[in-house]
Protein backbone atom coordinates (compact mmCIF):
# COMPACT_ATOMS: atom_id res chain seq x y z
CA UNK A 1 0.00 0.00 0.00
CA UNK A 2 2.84 2.21 0.60
CA UNK A 3 4.43 1.99 -3.03
CA UNK A 4 0.75 2.32 -4.35
CA UNK A 5 0.27 5.68 -2.18
CA UNK A 6 3.96 7.05 -3.12
CA UNK A 7 3.57 6.08 -7.06
CA UNK A 8 -0.35 8.19 -7.01
CA UNK A 9 0.64 10.47 -4.76
CA UNK A 10 4.03 11.62 -7.26
CA UNK A 11 1.81 10.95 -10.16
CA UNK A 12 -1.01 13.89 -9.11
CA UNK A 13 1.85 15.82 -7.69
CA UNK A 14 3.77 16.42 -11.24
CA UNK A 15 -0.29 15.97 -13.30
CA UNK A 16 -0.51 19.02 -10.73
CA UNK A 17 2.81 20.87 -11.36
CA UNK A 18 2.52 19.91 -15.22
CA UNK A 19 -0.99 21.18 -15.75
CA UNK A 20 -0.55 24.65 -13.80
CA UNK A 21 2.56 25.62 -15.63
CA UNK A 22 1.42 24.99 -19.08
CA UNK A 23 -1.20 27.20 -18.21
CA UNK A 24 0.97 30.15 -16.83
CA UNK A 25 3.44 29.63 -19.51
CA UNK A 26 1.14 28.92 -22.01
CA UNK A 27 2.93 25.97 -23.27
CA UNK A 28 0.40 24.64 -25.20
CA UNK A 29 -2.21 26.10 -27.45
CA UNK A 30 -5.84 25.22 -25.79
CA UNK A 31 -8.32 23.20 -28.00
CA UNK A 32 -10.71 25.70 -28.46
CA UNK A 33 -14.23 25.24 -26.46
CA UNK A 34 -17.46 24.72 -27.84
CA UNK A 35 -21.06 25.00 -26.70
CA UNK A 36 -21.58 24.18 -23.05
CA UNK A 37 -17.58 24.60 -22.45
CA UNK A 38 -17.69 27.75 -24.22
CA UNK A 39 -20.26 29.44 -22.10
CA UNK A 40 -18.86 28.07 -19.16
CA UNK A 41 -15.58 28.83 -19.47
CA UNK A 42 -16.47 33.13 -21.01
CA UNK A 43 -18.12 33.06 -17.71
CA UNK A 44 -14.80 31.48 -15.84
CA UNK A 45 -12.41 34.09 -17.75
CA UNK A 46 -14.75 36.84 -16.69
CA UNK A 47 -14.30 36.85 -13.56
CA UNK A 48 -10.25 37.57 -14.58
CA UNK A 49 -9.01 35.98 -10.81
CA UNK A 50 -10.73 32.38 -11.16
CA UNK A 51 -8.34 30.18 -13.40
CA UNK A 52 -5.53 31.95 -11.91
CA UNK A 53 -6.42 31.39 -8.74
CA UNK A 54 -7.34 27.38 -9.48
CA UNK A 55 -4.17 26.66 -11.02
CA UNK A 56 -1.97 28.36 -8.15
CA UNK A 57 -3.43 26.20 -5.88
CA UNK A 58 -2.60 23.71 -8.29
CA UNK A 59 0.65 24.09 -8.67
CA UNK A 60 0.79 24.54 -4.58
CA UNK A 61 -0.35 21.50 -4.04
CA UNK A 62 1.23 19.69 -6.64
CA UNK A 63 4.89 20.97 -4.70
CA UNK A 64 3.60 20.00 -1.66
CA UNK A 65 2.59 16.37 -3.11
CA UNK A 66 6.29 15.89 -4.26
CA UNK A 67 7.47 17.04 -1.56
CA UNK A 68 5.78 15.38 1.01
CA UNK A 69 5.26 18.52 2.85
CA UNK A 70 2.16 19.84 3.85
CA UNK A 71 0.75 16.85 1.76
CA UNK A 72 -2.29 16.35 3.87
CA UNK A 73 -3.63 20.01 3.75
CA UNK A 74 -2.90 20.69 0.05
CA UNK A 75 -5.19 17.21 -0.64
CA UNK A 76 -7.76 19.37 1.24
CA UNK A 77 -7.67 21.98 -0.81
CA UNK A 78 -7.23 20.30 -3.89
CA UNK A 79 -10.50 18.08 -3.33
CA UNK A 80 -13.13 21.18 -4.41
CA UNK A 81 -10.84 21.51 -7.81
CA UNK A 82 -10.68 17.75 -8.19
CA UNK A 83 -14.29 17.41 -8.14
CA UNK A 84 -15.10 20.92 -10.18
CA UNK A 85 -12.80 19.28 -12.70
CA UNK A 86 -14.46 16.04 -12.96
CA UNK A 87 -18.16 18.00 -12.89
CA UNK A 88 -17.10 20.00 -15.78
CA UNK A 89 -15.54 17.14 -17.74
CA UNK A 90 -18.36 14.81 -17.50
CA UNK A 91 -21.29 17.51 -18.35
CA UNK A 92 -19.61 19.72 -20.78
CA UNK A 93 -16.28 18.07 -22.15
CA UNK A 94 -16.79 14.05 -22.33
CA UNK A 95 -13.53 13.48 -24.00
CA UNK A 96 -11.37 14.37 -21.17
CA UNK A 97 -13.41 11.94 -18.65
CA UNK A 98 -10.85 9.86 -17.84
CA UNK A 99 -8.16 12.36 -16.77
CA UNK A 100 -10.92 14.03 -14.78
CA UNK A 101 -11.59 10.44 -12.82
CA UNK A 102 -7.73 9.98 -12.37
CA UNK A 103 -7.38 13.28 -10.73
CA UNK A 104 -10.73 13.25 -8.69
CA UNK A 105 -9.82 9.22 -7.75
CA UNK A 106 -5.91 10.10 -6.83
CA UNK A 107 -7.47 12.71 -4.73
CA UNK A 108 -10.02 10.47 -2.94
CA UNK A 109 -7.41 7.36 -2.33
CA UNK A 110 -4.85 9.54 -1.56
CA UNK A 111 -6.97 10.94 1.21
CA UNK A 112 -8.32 7.76 2.16
CA UNK A 113 -4.76 6.20 2.87
CA UNK A 114 -4.23 9.21 5.30
CA UNK A 115 -7.93 8.84 7.13
CA UNK A 116 -6.35 8.57 10.15
CA UNK A 117 -5.02 12.28 9.90
CA UNK A 118 -8.38 13.34 9.10
CA UNK A 119 -10.44 11.46 12.01
CA UNK A 120 -10.13 14.38 14.27
CA UNK A 121 -11.57 16.60 11.94
CA UNK A 122 -15.03 14.63 12.03
CA UNK A 123 -15.25 14.53 15.79
CA UNK A 124 -17.73 16.40 17.39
Amino acid sequence: MKITTLIIRILLGAFMIFASVAYFFELFEAEAPTGNLLTFMNGIMASKYLLPLAKAVELIVGISLLSGKFMKVALLALLPISINIFLIHTVTQVSEVPVAIFVLGANLFLIYAHWDSYKPLFRD
